[in-house]
């Protein structure tokens, strides 16, 4: 699905809150269904970061930065603002395992 992006351009849009996820692509009937695989709601940006079960051992190290000096679940504002470095591993797992 993200094949044309780069792990950084993926980043990008994570954070913009403009990722291409299949509820963003079926919005525009560029695919069928916007359910993620796991099956368990819309593939979204706060599902990815909050909820997929697919990406549990992902968020759970970032979890584990968070949780440093911050609580879970933290805002998306605060995920950019105070775990940036945190967040781009999250998203770079998620562009190598989703991609």
């Amino acid at each position: 699905m993200w094949t044309t992006l780069s792990a950084l351009d993926f980043t990008n849009l994570i954070i913009v809150d403009n990722c291409q996820c299949k509820a963003y692509l079926y919005r525009f009937k560029i695919i069928d269904s916007p359910t993620c695989p796991c099956g368990k709601d819309d593939q979204h940006i706060d599902h990815l970061i909050y909820e997929c079960e697919l990406l549990k051992p992902q968020r759970d190290t970032l979890k584990f930065s968070v949780y440093k000096i911050d609580k879970w679940p933290t805002s998306k504002y605060k995920l950019i603002r105070n775990h940036h470095k945190a967040l781009k591993i999250f998203t770079n797992q998620i562009y190598d395992s989703l991609g």
